[in-house]
């Protein structure tokens, strides 16, 4: 895991310096979602910050997605939701959760299923050599 980590933060895609790919839309039409863990992700970042959070200042709806982003395709899926809000001020569009000074996601620990378990390609194609040369 250090490893992935590392590309993730320093080399994310296989671009050095590029970070936080998955948590950053961008230019791209690339949406991070869906969640099907929605609930039990809520109930634990309400554990975490010691306050009730409310689902809607943490997920997007396709309504509301399609205004957001008319001209990206995904964002007009209904397949592509419920989607993790974006900070629509920064222009690399991240997650609400992804600190860009700190190349890091502020929740980490208790993120949710679609970002623990999302492997860009050249993720995959990294582990994939790593465990090929044990």
């Amino acid at each position: 895991m250090g490893t992935d980590c590392n590309i993730c933060s320093n080399k994310c895609m296989g671009f050095e310096g590029n970070h936080g790919g998955c948590c950053t839309l961008r230019d791209r039409d690339f949406i991070i979602g869906p969640h099907d863990d929605t609930k039990e992700f809520l109930q634990r970042l309400s554990e975490k910050f010691g306050r009730e959070i409310d689902y809607k200042d943490i997920f997007i709806h396709i309504e509301e997605g399609k205004k957001l982003f008319p001209n990206k395709s995904m964002w007009s899926d209904e397949r592509s939701y419920p989607s993790l809000r974006v900070d629509t001020m920064n222009p690399f569009l991240p997650c609400i959760f992804y600190n860009m000074k700190l190349k890091a996601c502020m929740v980490y620990e208790i993120r949710p299923n679609t970002c623990k378990n999302f492997e860009c390609t050249y993720l995959q194609e990294q582990t994939k050599s790593d465990f090929q040369n044990l």
